[in-house]
């Protein structure tokens, strides 16, 4: 057997251990000698082959040398372009896991060689069947027929709880329905990128996924293109996308951002932006952000996203989000929507830092309000200080703890889309004698909660016969302009240390050889010195 060591531990699962210079026959064989409840691990290294799992028998690549350090993606599973490259048989009843693969160059040439599932070249799953912080890239097809979900495919019915990828980066796949996955069950904090349904044979909807009655929670979907309709996630079923960004995809239909296609599915807690459909049909630029297309509407949900900046043939347009008529409007709740009424007033402007002005639908002029994204033009949409979208979504209908950074949710606040902003504590050291002005407001001695990268300006006003020592923020030390002190970016906890002492009068002055005089005039006890008078305050009379 091509196994360097196979041991039994009193208390522990079996271990199989195998080498970088066995092939992917090999690494196989291994898999399939081991019993239920072993691990696989695997060196770090290249395996030419197609692999198959056995229900209840995971495997661990990226290994060095003597097994005690893994490097991510490190053991790569290579199909070199001829079939499909990992395969679950059938549906297990036992949780089977392979993790830290590079999976990649899966092509399923002919339709004499796809399994009647139609699944992906790259990796087809059942029930309980998963990939977990798998790089899954450049698995594509050649023949005329379904390649569902280029990166991933599932089609286990009912498995919608199931995780069948977690933490992967999927990559320049191509499939018919969902160029990097398409999927019944749960893909987790997911990273979907570069992936395309435009294969010279055959196209199909869903640039980036496709979800088959399944969920897609925690992940990046950005960059896909479809050769048909639907840029970024199409769902069919029952559907949920939730706290994920979908940004930058394209479709060559219509629907740039997400398409629902079928009805009673829930879009909440995502950043929906810069999606474009290239269809030459003017009808469907309302379709760019979302579309709700289903001919039934028994609950759809779209609830506390941010939809902006969605473009039809590269222009962006003020309607972003589509809904046939029997959409329930209480469904579509707290969504911060550029120039669409919202049930919590929120509007965007076209421009990201900038307001402008519209007319609404009793021609009243209102404020469109920019949505402040961290740096678009660079894809980074999270929020800044200055946006709008802090605090203004509906608690109550937040299902995650988590943004998609993996920062807390404000529970009592939460943000709009994808991100929430993190708070940090400005704490204001107690000081006397002076009074201090920040952001046009009065403050005293405390701890002030405030979003990151806050900042803003103060002013000291020190008492009559005071005077301001030193100014510091953290680490920087402050230096007027005008009398106006700059605070830096609240980045971490900060502290804000005044430090005031009294002024010097001139009837205190230790170093002069005149000596102060006392006299008594009129009652009145005065200060005489070089020629002039003082109260006992020490201000000149």
């Amino acid at each position: 057997m091509s196994i360097v060591c196979l041991m039994a531990c009193i208390g522990l699962y079996a271990q199989t251990k195998v080498t970088a210079d066995k092939s992917g026959a090999e690494l196989q064989a291994a898999i399939n000698a081991a019993e239920a409840g072993t691990t696989v691990y695997v060196q770090a290294g290249t395996y030419v082959g197609n692999f198959t799992m056995k229900e209840g028998v995971n495997v661990s690549g990226g290994w060095n040398a003597d097994f005690t350090a893994q490097t991510d993606y490190a053991s790569i599973l290579d199909a070199n372009a001829d079939g499909r490259v990992l395969e679950q048989p059938s549906n297990f009843t036992t949780w089977t896991i392979w993790s830290n693969f590079t999976i990649q160059n899966g092509n399923l040439k002919a339709i004499s060689a796809t399994p009647a599932n139609g699944l992906s070249s790259g990796v087809a799953l059942g029930k309980k069947g998963q990939v977990k912080h798998c790089l899954i890239q450049n698995n594509t097809f050649s023949y005329n027929g379904n390649c569902m979900g280029g990166g991933v495919g599932n089609d286990a019915i009912d498995a919608a709880t199931d995780v069948c990828a977690e933490d992967c980066i999927i990559r320049n796949n191509c499939g018919t329905h969902g160029g990097g996955v398409r999927v019944r069950g749960t893909v987790l904090n997911c990273i979907i990128e570069n992936n395309n349904t435009n294969n010279s044979i055959k196209t199909g909807p869903g640039g980036g996924v496709h979800l088959q009655s399944g969920r897609l929670v925690g992940c990046i979907v950005k960059g896909n293109y479809s050769g048909g309709d639907t840029g970024g996630v199409r769902l069919f079923g029952k559907c949920q996308v939730i706290n994920c960004l979908i940004a930058d995809n394209t479709a060559t239909g219509k629907v740039g951002g997400i398409g629902i296609e079928s009805a009673n599915s829930d879009v909440i807690g995502c950043t929906i932006v810069n999606n474009d459909q290239l269809i030459n049909d003017a009808s469907h630029n309302s379709k760019c952000g979302i579309s709700c297309g289903a001919s039934s509407d028994n609950g759809t949900k779209l609830a506390n996203n941010i939809v902006w900046g969605n473009k039809h043939n590269g222009v962006a347009q003020n309607t972003q989000i589509y809904y046939i008529s029997h959409y329930a409007a209480a469904n579509r709740v707290y969504n911060a929507i550029a120039h669409q009424n919202t049930t919590n007033g929120i509007k965007l402007s076209m421009s990201n830092d900038e307001d402008d002005t519209y007319l609404d639908g009793d021609q009243n002029e209102q404020t469109g309000r920019a949505p402040h994204f961290a740096d678009p033009a660079n894809g980074d949409y999270r929020l800044t200080w200055q946006s709008p979208m802090l605090g203004r979504a509906n608690s109550s209908i937040a299902v995650v703890t988590k943004d998609l950074d993996g920062n807390n949710r404000n529970i009592e606040g939460v943000d709009l889309g994808a991100y929430e902003l993190p708070y940090y504590t400005l704490t204001i050291a107690a000081f006397d004698h002076a009074t201090l002005t920040v952001g046009g407001e009065t403050k005293t001695a405390g701890d002030y909660s405030l979003p990151k990268g806050y900042t803003t300006t103060a002013t000291i006003e020190p008492d009559e016969n005071y005077s301001i020592t030193s100014v510091t923020c953290g680490d920087a030390i402050l230096t007027p302009e005008a009398g106006i002190y700059t605070l830096p970016a609240l980045l971490t906890d900060m502290t804000l240390t005044i430090t005031v002492q009294s002024t010097p009068t001139g009837i205190d002055d230790a170093n002069t050889a005149v000596k102060a005089v006392k006299v008594i005039r009129n009652g009145q006890l005065l200060i005489l010195r070089d020629g002039k008078e003082f109260n006992v305050l020490g201000s000149q009379l």
